[in-house]
Formats: C-alpha cells, sequence, structure tokens
C-alpha cells in the first residue's frame, strides 16, 4: 500500500479502492465474514487514510469550513475521513469530530466554528429518529449551515 500511495496515486483512486467497504459490510450481513473480519478491513482503510491526510498539501489557506461528525450512537466513521481528506485536498478547512457525538456537542461545535457544510454520518435504521433531531436542531440555529447527510443508512432509503 505504501509504494501505491507513494507512486502518485490520487485520493479519489485510492477511495475507490476504499469503497469496498460495503461489499466488506454485505458480506458482514450475509455472515460470509465474522465481525473480526470487518474490523481488521476497517482498521485497513483508516491507516490507508492516514497515511493519506500526510499527502495532502495544505499550503495554501482554506476557503471554506466543514464539520463532520456521526450522529451519537453510531460507530461507523471512515465514511467521514474519507469526505475529510477529500475536502482538504481541495483547500476546505475540516474539523472531523468522528464518531458518536451527541447533539449538543454538534451544535455548540457548529455555533462555535460556523461552517458553511455540516456532514452528518448514519449508517444505523434505529438512529434515523436521532438524525430527525440533529437536523431540526441545526435548521433552528441563527447561523446557516448547509447539513449534508450521508451513509448506508441513506443508501438504502
Amino acid at each position: 500500500m505504501g509504494s501505491y500511495i507513494e507512486n502518485g496515486s490520487s485520493l479519489v483512486d485510492t477511495y475507490r479502492l476504499i469503497s469496498t467497504m460495503y461489499q466488506i459490510g454485505q458480506w458482514w450481513q450475509e455472515n460470509k465474514i465474522s465481525v473480526a473480519d470487518e474490523h481488521l478491513v476497517t482498521a485497513t482503510c483508516d491507516y490507508i487514510i492516514a497515511r493519506l491526510q500526510f499527502t495532502v498539501n495544505k499550503e495554501k489557506l482554506p476557503s471554506k469550513r466543514a464539520l463532520l461528525f456521526c450522529v451519537e450512537g453510531e460507530e461507523h466513521y471512515i465514511g467521514l475521513k474519507m469526505l475529510a481528506s477529500l475536502l482538504e485536498k481541495y483547500k476546505w478547512e475540516v474539523g472531523n469530530l468522528g464518531a458518536n457525538l451527541p447533539l449538543s456537542y454538534a451544535i455548540n461545535s457548529i455555533e462555535k466554528r460556523r461552517p458553511e457544510v455540516v456532514g452528518i454520518s448514519i449508517s444505523q435504521v434505529h438512529l434515523l429518529p436521532s438524525l430527525k433531531q440533529y437536523i431540526n436542531e441545526i435548521e433552528s440555529l441563527t447561523y446557516s449551515s448547509t447539513a449534508l447527510v450521508g451513509g448506508e443508512v441513506i443508501a438504502t432509503l
């Protein structure tokens, strides 16, 4: 993998490789692989993304801000890391707050950082009521951010 990164592959090319996480998730749901196998692939993807973040040129001042997080109870954060790397490549200032962020902390961070875009990740159907609360709270703020929602549960709707 190191040579793949060092030989000039783009972030987009690498994320095409990482998109296999959807297939891994499907295999896990079908009991074709174990949760340990899924965790190994996730850790490998996490490593790849971390390596890539060092290759992003951050010399120019960022032009826009994004704030990314998972709703409380959501632990699937790899998609957020991929999005963060892509936004940084295009000179966005990114705050990636990661997995399992309680609503009050999300709102406080939005008010403090004032991002143009708020990215929310959700992969579990039972968390949809929480997502609705997050969106309602974001929409009620005096500061206007564009909320984007992604994750496996959105792909299945």
